[in-house]
Order: C-alpha cells, then structure tokens, then sequence
C-alpha cells in the first residue's frame, strides 16, 4: 500500500513502524465496518479494494449499514455528499475507500501520536 495514498505529509509516529502502523489501520476499518477479522486477513486483494467493493456494494444494497460506518470512522456527512454527488457516480465507490482508508489513517496515527507524548 503506498504511504502516500494514505497519509500524504506525515511520517509515521516515533517508535512505530510502517507495517505496525498499517496492521493498526486494517484493525481500524474492521471495527469501523465491523468486518469479520479472518475474512479481511484472507482477502487476496488489497484493503483498498476491500473498502472499494464493500462501499459499490452496499451503495447499492445496504446504504444505511455504509452511512453508519462512514459516521463511525467520522468521514464526514458534507464529504460523503459532495463524492456522491459529483456526477460520477462509478468513481464514487474508490474515491470513498480512498478517503476511508485515509480516515482510518488519520485517526490512528493520532490516536498514536497521542500515545507516545
């Protein structure tokens, strides 16, 4: 996964590493979408994938269970509607896994951050 897809201009917190950091993100979007753990740790695609189908699928079928996640991982309602609402409506899945993936990112990296201060 390329770093600087998910967290553009910052490094990763003082004693951490790059996977440690990237499993704590993993472990972020399985409790956020409240994924089954096995089943994301035997995907063969990537997580940004992952996010990618999960989000076109349930935008399709399940919008309210997706709504709920982006609120728990706190993407942001106004964000969520301006993707959404572009007109490109088969981007919208990638470009929100991307900021998802981003969110969860964020959130660990300052939750780690916090942590070590």
């Amino acid at each position: 996964m390329e770093w600087e897809l998910i967290l553009p201009e910052r490094e990763v917190p003082k004693g951490w590493d790059r996977a440690q950091f990237l499993d704590a993100v993993k472990e972020q979007l399985i409790k956020d979408f409240e994924w089954d753990a096995e089943r994301v740790a035997a995907a063969s695609i990537s997580l940004l994938q992952l996010l990618e189908d999960h989000i076109s699928w349930n935008l399709e079928r399940n919008a309210t269970t997706l709504f709920t996640s982006f609120y728990k991982l706190d993407l942001g309602e106004q964000l969520v509607r301006n993707i959404l609402q572009d007109g490109n409506r088969e981007g919208a899945p990638k470009r929100l896994a991307e900021k998802s993936l981003q969110r969860a990112a964020l959130k660990v990296w300052t939750r780690w951050n916090y942590q070590s201060t």
